[in-house]
């Protein structure tokens, strides 16, 4: 692209960065449904331990699908919130309304900003709480590790069993060798009182043995590798999932911080004995905070309804 091209490219406004960026944030919550339908679609013969963590990632998708339904209500219950705020700020900078008033209104926001940071606060928790390490991504994480440990136990056995196999293929030559000198050794030890070939006919029989199972035993080893392939692949998105989820944390702790710095400046705003010009500061501190909560709640609301309705869950 020349120069001139670059100079006409329009420039991305701070909301069209918001709205590519919540676009993103709806891609990444569609893989996390995908994801998890791909997890509890795969089937594993040869694990307990697998098979009843493919279990374990069905009961967390319901749990996760409930926490979209219900973080709609509060999201849309955030964006009705930020629209009050608003007005509040602007009722606070127009002198028609009494100091009575707006300590109604001061009051009353206040009060319901505790109540929505407490639901916040709760919703969250059920993605992860830190304090008690509980929630849809720490029971994920633990399924992960396990599947970790599991998967690095398989593929040890799966070595220990190529080389068992590699120990007793010999090809079709070296096995009639074998077979002729444990004939010979079987001649000598029926003449032979001490039976000096007792220990070498033994352990020819066993190599004979387990070289007839061969071919079986190595069909097992392949479906032994394809199986931890699955195990891998469970654990792949065992990963996309939580890293999903992250994202949805992530956004759910911006909400939260926003609120948390609302009351602050509610409080603030509360005491009487402020400047008018610091009043005005810490109204403008709201506005310019609460700016982008409507949009990024509207968004939200689109990417999560947008996915419920995919996946058929509403």
């Amino acid at each position: 692209m020349s120069n001139n091209d670059d100079r006409i490219q329009p420039k991305r406004s701070k909301d069209d960065t918001q709205f590519i960026s919540m676009m993103d944030f709806g891609k990444e919550i569609k893989m996390i449904m995908e994801n998890f339908k791909n997890c509890v679609k795969i089937e594993i013969k040869r694990s307990d331990i697998i098979t009843e963590n493919i279990k374990e990632v069905k009961k967390l998708q319901g749990i996760f699908r409930e926490f979209v339904k219900e973080s709609l209500d509060l999201n849309k219950q955030l964006e009705d919130y930020s629209r009050k705020i608003f007005f509040f700020t602007e009722c606070f900078k127009d002198i028609n309304y009494s100091n009575e008033e707006i300590s109604k209104l001061l009051k009353s926001h206040l009060k319901d900003s505790k109540k929505n940071y407490e639901l916040a606060k709760k919703l969250k928790n059920r993605l992860v709480n830190d304090d008690e390490n509980v929630g849809i991504m720490s029971e994920l994480s633990i399924i992960k590790d396990s599947t970790y440990n599991f998967t690095v136990d398989f593929e040890n056995e799966i070595e220990s069993d190529g080389r068992e196999i590699v120990k007793y293929e010999g090809g079709t030559f070296y096995r009639y060798c074998v077979i002729v000198l444990l004939n010979l050794a079987k001649f000598l030890d029926v003449f032979t009182e001490k039976k000096p070939c007792k220990e070498y006919v033994a352990k020819s029989e066993e190599w004979l043995d387990k070289n007839d199972k061969i071919e079986e035993f190595g069909i097992q080893l392949n479906n032994k590798r394809k199986e931890v392939e699955m195990v891998k692949l469970f654990s792949k998105n065992l990963r996309s999932i939580i890293m999903g989820i992250g994202r949805i944390e992530t956004f759910w702790d911006s909400q939260i911080g926003s609120i948390e710095h609302l009351i602050d400046n509610l409080k603030r705003l509360k005491s009487s004995s402020r400047e008018r010009i610091t009043q005005r500061q810490i109204v403008y501190n709201i506005e310019h905070k609460w700016k982008n909560v409507e949009k990024e709640c509207q968004l939200y609301y689109f990417a999560m309804k947008k996915l419920l309705h995919e996946n058929r869950y509403v």
